[in-house]
């Protein structure tokens, strides 16, 4: 392949990310849950596809209800929830849930946790769907790049990074104390940081190969830390998440997202997309995750899945 070959197909390759970004630029605003029965929804009222599980809606879709079937929608601008009758069909507007036929109840208060500012994360996601060009990492200019802030507490301890290499250690560094990280062959580097003090505290990592250091962070990071009472409180809103949309790990990934748990909230979207590989409208908020961590590969992978995905729609 000539060089102005690849280069126009790496340019047609962004533009296509950018392009196709666009058109799925605006935030979902409502989720249905709680859904029973025959459920079925729609994007243009053409073809339908049945919902067995909690999903998130934007403007323009259609929530179409059987003899036997019902569910509950949360406005994630309002944080009202909508309880849908049988035998009804319903859109979903920028005003809100509007009842074409049938029945749908008069706006109540949900749980807040439900909503999690999902509006401006999403938002800000389509920024990181576009496809980009790979660089290749070289063993002379091994240039580590880790998240700039990252919340862990004791239950959710986990830090993470870029893997630069199977070949390669690590050496883990928290205010001036070091960690040995043996070297992995996954995609990322994880580790649980050890118990630290509430508060904020520097870190940054150093690349090693025969215990020798041949690279390190560009800029290290921030490191905070909950408090036991903090954490408690986490904990206790996963628990509100996981009782209010059981088995919903997209639900609970946007959840700990909002609250800055990144680590974890990435964990719980890679198990949503592993068992819901065509929920692709959502996948940005797992893009995301993987850019305020720094996984570049990872991300990139990602994103060429949405852009695919998109395409074949």
């Amino acid at each position: 392949m000539s060089r102005i070959l690849a280069v126009a197909l790496a340019a047609g390759l962004m533009m296509m990310g950018w392009t196709q970004a666009v058109q799925a630029s605006e935030p979902p605003v409502s989720m249905l849950m709680q859904v029973a029965g025959a459920v079925e929804t729609s994007k243009g009222g053409d073809k339908w596809a049945p919902v067995t599980r909690n999903k998130f809606l934007f403007v323009g879709t259609q929530v179409r209800t059987g003899a036997d079937g019902g569910g509950k929608l949360i406005d994630q601008n309002s944080g009202m929830a909508q309880t849908i009758g049988a035998n009804s069909v319903v859109e979903i507007t920028a005003a809100g849930p509007k009842a074409v036929s049938g029945s749908l109840s008069a706006p109540e208060a949900a749980s807040g946790d439900l909503v999690a500012g999902l509006s401006n994360r999403f938002a800000e996601a389509q920024r990181y769907t576009t496809v980009r060009r790979s660089v290749k990492k070289e063993a002379a200019d091994l240039k580590l790049r880790v998240a700039s802030d990252i919340t862990l507490s004791p239950t959710y301890p986990d830090l993470v990074w870029e893997n630069m290499g199977a070949q390669y250690g690590y050496t883990l560094v928290i205010d001036g104390t070091s960690h040995a990280v043996p070297a992995t062959s996954g995609e990322m580097v994880r580790f649980r940081v050890p118990s630290l003090t509430p508060g904020a505290h520097s870190f940054g990592v150093t690349v090693t190969e025969g215990g020798q250091a041949v690279g390190q962070t560009e800029k290290g990071g921030t490191i905070v830390w909950l408090s036991a009472t903090e954490d408690k409180a986490l904990v206790d809103g996963v628990a509100r998440v996981k009782a209010a949309s059981t088995g919903d790990e997209f639900a609970l990934g946007n959840y700990l997202d909002s609250k800055g748990v990144t680590v974890a909230a990435m964990d719980a979207y890679r198990k949503h997309f592993a068992s819901h590989k065509d929920d692709n409208d959502m996948r940005p908020l797992l893009i995301k995750t993987y850019n305020d961590l720094k996984l570049r590969d990872l991300r990139q992978k990602e994103a060429l899945v949405y852009n695919e995905q998109l395409e074949g729609n």
